[in-house]
């Protein structure tokens, strides 16, 4: 089964990483968190989530059995130092190729173009002004 990136198409915003059976039943996985027809998908390449730090503690009971009735929290991973492989990094920044696909292609959408970046000759004026 294949990963995929899922977008707001006009936005650019991300969605999420989605691991799903075929473009089917992405679509009634990302149904559950955003409208699917502003979205758009790509097929992501071998690679992953992963924590180049050394290992982390992650609070998870192993042989404990999943109980929904249970009130307890339930523990969150330490995503703040979770990173991305190479090639999911160059999939999320645009560094590749790859064509987005709309999930529905018949509605028009104009998305916007990229953010301009922003002049760093403003502040190197500055520094010689000084």
């Amino acid at each position: 089964m294949p990963a995929y990136l899922v977008r707001v198409a006009k936005t650019r915003d991300l969605v999420g990483f989605f691991y799903a059976e075929d473009d089917e039943h992405l679509e009634l996985i990302v149904d559950e968190c955003t409208d699917v027809p502003d979205c758009e998908y790509m097929e992501l390449p071998h690679g992953g989530i992963m924590w180049e730090s050394p290992a982390i503690d992650v609070p998870i009971e192993v042989n404990r059995e999943y109980d929904p009735e249970d009130d307890e929290e339930v523990p969150s991973l330490p995503w703040s130092g979770a990173a991305l492989t190479e090639a999911w990094f160059s999939v999320v920044y645009g560094y590749t190729d790859e064509e987005w696909i709309r999930f529905v292609p018949e509605e028009p959408l104009n998305p916007q173009p990229p953010t301009p970046r922003r002049s760093t000759t403003q502040g190197r004026r500055a520094r010689r002004r000084r």
